[in-house]
Formats: structure tokens, C-alpha cells, sequence
């Protein structure tokens, strides 16, 4: 309920950081059962490519208020672990080339970032060892290892997304550059790239 009732507010806001830009955004609440049954699929495709057909920015997230039994905290129906796997899914369904996920670092580490031997990694290889990986972020479910599980699933054959990256949402020039494909994760040192194997 709460999360229904704070819609609203979260609506106007989204709205106000849009509105100065000329842009209009629309909200998706989405759950499992969206993507599990092929009629819902099919809407879900046909509104997402008429809002971007309308330069309208559908800003997707998980229905929480249906996901839960009321009076309890037993979930309803399956929920997505965290918004990243959620953007894979996303990315995969609605043929989306390139997937950010942003966070609040400039990528995935040989150590948790704080670490003074921590090394970014630039391009993340289907072999590359186990990395370190810090504290999860307060806000969220998910953490850097759910980004990573995100970034290999958009990105696992047969996806048309043959890109990823996570990289810092604060750092608006590594983001303006990986939506020019004019960036390089090795040579501007912020950014980790997943690719198609």
C-alpha cells in the first residue's frame, strides 16, 4: 500500500527533472507474471515500442504493491531480486544494443573499491576470476554482484544486446560516451564492459 500511495509523488518528480529537457516520461509497473505469460508479453512489447515511437521515456520498475500478500511479508508471486536483473530483462526483451547499469563507482574491481590495490577492470571477460567485491549500498537489493549477474545475463547469447556496462550514474560524460560508442573503458579508467561472448 505504501508503495502504491508513494507513486504519485515519485511521478511528479520524475516529471519535474524531464519537463526542463522537453522530455515526457511514463511510468511501467511491472511484476513476473508480465513477462511469464506470452499475451502479456506482447502488450508489454507493443507499449514500450508505441511510448518510444512517441518520444515518450517509459521509466520501468517492479509493481511492488502486487507483490506482496497483504497482512504479510510473503510474496505474492516470484519478484525480481533487484532492479538490475530487472533491467537485463528488460534489455533482452524490448532488443535494447546497449544496457548501463550505474552505480555509485566507476565499475567492477579486482577488490572492493575502498581497497588502495583495487584495480578497475575494463572489460569483463566470461573467464575472468572471482573479483573483490565491497559493501552493498544501502538503498536497493541488489549490490555489485547482482550488477554483475545482470550485466552477463543481458549481454548471454542468442540476447541482441552485445553490450553493457556499469559505470558510474554520477559521471554524465562516461555515460553521454558509452550511449556515443565513444568510449574506452581501458583508456578513460571508469567504466567495465560486458560483452557478447
Amino acid at each position: 500500500s505504501y508503495a502504491a500511495a508513494g507513486q504519485f509523488e515519485l511521478m511528479n518528480l520524475y516529471q519535474s527533472l524531464f519537463s526542463p529537457k522537453g522530455v515526457t516520461a511514463s511510468q511501467m509497473l511491472l511484476t513476473q507474471a508480465d513477462f511469464g505469460d506470452a499475451h502479456h508479453l506482447q502488450n508489454l512489447r507493443y507499449a514500450v515500442d508505441r511510448l518510444l515511437s512517441l518520444g515518450i521515456v517509459p521509466i520501468v520498475n517492479e509493481n511492488d504493491a502486487v507483490s506482496v500478500l497483504p497482512g504479510t511479508t510473503q510474496e505474492a508471486e516470484p519478484v525480481f531480486s533487484d532492479n538490475d536483473s530487472l533491467a537485463a530483462l528488460c534489455a533482452r526483451t524490448f532488443g535494447a544494443e546497449v544496457l548501463l547499469l550505474l552505480t555509485d563507482v566507476d565499475g567492477v574491481y579486482t577488490l572492493p573499491p575502498t581497497h588502495p590495490k583495487a584495480k578497475l577492470i575494463p572489460f569483463y571477460h566470461a573467464n575472468t576470476e572471482q573479483v573483490g567485491i565491497g559493501v552493498k549500498s544501502s538503498q536497493g537489493r541488489g549490490g555489485m554482484a547482482a550488477k554483475i549477474d545482470a550485466a552477463r545475463n543481458a549481454v548471454a547469447p542468442g540476447s541482441a544486446c552485445t553490450a553493457c556496462v556499469i559505470c558510474a550514474g554520477s559521471d554524465l560524460d562516461v555515460v553521454r560516451a558509452v550511449l556515443s560508442k565513444d568510449w574506452d573503458g581501458a583508456e578513460t579508467g571508469k567504466g567495465t564492459l560486458f560483452a557478447t561472448p
